[in-house]
């Protein structure tokens, strides 16, 4: 346990240094305060305003803000390994007792660790839906999403410099609740590569148990499979 003790006590010393991994997380605080405060306040003023009911858009508020916790927690994981990859930590740390697979453990739990505690503080605080039983299966696949796109950012960007400019286009992975609230029916599935695509689909239908179990079931499948395909990329990228 002390091997990863050592890794543990640098990745908080390395966040506290650095003002963009400081941000990725916090922010998932700052969504919890904004969905908690800021989303009342916004709807009673726009209907006190205009007329317009923000309450009803509390789904897709709900889709957009969980789907952005992991790209913040996956974003600060694949920076520190961008770090470690520069510096060539990981080859050092392959001749060591934490060994290759010992460090992609730790890579892997961090950020599914980090987004499980978040996200369950956001569902459960925010304030925008009743928490119920089929957000378990949600938090499940937001889970998965962190360590994902930690390895993306850590197998395509060269360096951090890269790594930093890449992280901004996981912005495009918000399309996924786009999709679902605002698309076509028939248009919404070209958007099912998009792993957000499947959380926002079981949160748009929690009050219908079976079809959300069903679309998270299916979303746990292309997760699982997507997960494997990037620790194998970035195995073979560090060989």
């Amino acid at each position: 346990m002390n091997k990863y003790n050592t890794l543990l006590r640098n990745d908080i010393r390395q966040a506290a240094l650095d003002p963009m991994l400081m941000a990725c997380i916090f922010g998932p605080l700052m969504l919890i305060l904004l969905a908690r405060i800021g989303f009342p306040l916004a709807a009673e003023w726009l209907m006190t305003s205009y007329t317009f009911q923000l309450s009803s858009y509390a789904n897709f508020a709900q889709s957009l803000f969980i789907a952005t916790i992991p790209l913040l927690i996956g974003t600060l994981t694949g920076l520190l390994i961008l770090d470690e990859r520069d510096e060539n930590l990981i080859a050092y740390f392959t001749v060591t007792p934490l060994t290759r697979r010992g460090y992609l453990f730790y890579r892997l739990l961090l950020p599914t660790g980090l987004t499980i505690i978040l996200s369950t503080l956001f569902l459960t605080m925010s304030g925008l839906m009743e928490f119920r039983a089929v957000h378990l299966l949600a938090l499940l696949l937001v889970c998965l999403e962190a360590p994902w796109f930690a390895l993306l950012l850590a197998a395509f960007a060269g360096n951090k410099v890269e790594g930093i400019a890449f992280s901004k286009l996981g912005g495009l992975l918000i399309v996924g609740p786009i999709a679902v609230h605002f698309a076509p029916d028939s248009w919404e599935w070209l958007a099912a590569i998009i792993p957000t695509f499947w959380v926002a689909k079981m949160l748009e239908h929690g009050l219908q148990p079976l079809l959300a179990i069903g679309y998270g079931t299916l979303g746990l499948f292309i997760h699982v499979a997507m997960l494997w395909i990037m620790i194998k990329v970035f195995v073979k990228k560090i060989d």
